[in-house]
């Protein structure tokens, strides 16, 4: 199990500045079990399908099919057992999450510092389930917890659509899914990421803008960058950031791109060149 839960801070942002913008807050028990007055707020929710940060503001924000717009903190699942990587509230408590705390250190409060996230190009935030740790609150240029501690990797070739339909090869986590099972947990040797970045940089010509990312190393580290284009000009942005661990291996779209295993080993020994050369 991790010590935090990860978010996009693309997707919690949102819900921050919705709470804090609007004119009424919506009670709700994680509020009642802390015993606090009405304010703006996330709540965190624990439910058999995950854990989720939404809006405590009023009117209410839904989606299109009528379902209160949330965003779920993506982990893995062990499928045998249905064991996650999230950890588990203790305390409804412990999920009212006040956008505006007066801290005598002179930390920022949750709303300010998800701003500063933004605005550094700080992509992750990290919530800690306990209101009473020294740091609850944190945001990352890259992602923690991406593994199974106690996972068994094995080789395959895997693929999905984010690169195209490029095949690759990689270690995969035996036995673990996604928590949405949309897809295997991967780490990815840098002869395959270079092979990636070669694949995603030779269909940019053809693309529509946003159609897929691009990767470029920094050093060890790889970024994954998506093109913002406005109508009027076009540019690369930074979407996230992958360090090595300490196999020197890159978890390359965790938790956001949809890694299938490819059905037959053919395909490998046909597009990947560490294979021909056997």
């Amino acid at each position: 199990m991790s010590d935090r839960l990860w978010f996009r801070v693309d997707d919690v942002l949102p819900l921050a500045e919705h709470a804090a913008s609007t004119g009424a807050h919506r009670r709700t028990r994680q509020q009642y079990r802390a015993g606090v007055s009405d304010q703006a707020a996330l709540i965190w929710s624990h439910d058999a399908d995950g854990d989720w940060l939404s809006s405590n503001g009023v009117p209410r924000w839904y989606d299109a099919d009528g379902a209160d717009h949330r965003v779920r903190a993506e982990t893995w699942t062990h499928t045998a057992t249905g064991a996650t990587g999230n950890p588990i509230p203790t305390d409804d408590g412990h999920g009212f999450l006040p956008l505006h705390t007066e801290y005598v250190d002179g930390r920022r409060d949750l709303l300010d510092l998800l701003r500063y996230a933004r605005r550094h190009g700080m992509r992750w935030f990290g919530l800690h389930p306990d209101p009473a740790s020294d740091v609850r609150y944190r945001i990352f240029r890259s992602r923690g917890d991406i593994t199974p501690p106690l996972a068994t990797w094995t080789p395959a070739t895997v693929t999905c659509d984010v690169v195209g339909g490029g095949a690759y090869r990689a270690m995969v986590a035996t036995g673990y899914t996604t928590l949405s099972r949309a897809g295997v947990l991967c780490r990815f040797p840098r002869f395959a990421v270079q092979r990636m970045a070669a694949h995603l940089d030779a269909l940019y010509p053809g693309d529509m803008s946003g159609e897929h990312p691009r990767l470029r190393f920094d050093g060890d580290e790889v970024t994954v960058e998506w093109e913002d284009d406005d109508g009027l000009d076009s540019r690369w942005v930074e979407h996230d950031r992958i360090v090595p661990d300490a196999n020197r291996c890159y978890a390359i779209g965790a938790y956001q791109w949809p890694w299938s295993r490819v059905a037959s080993e053919a395909t490998t020994r046909a597009t990947d060149p560490e294979d021909r050369s056997r």
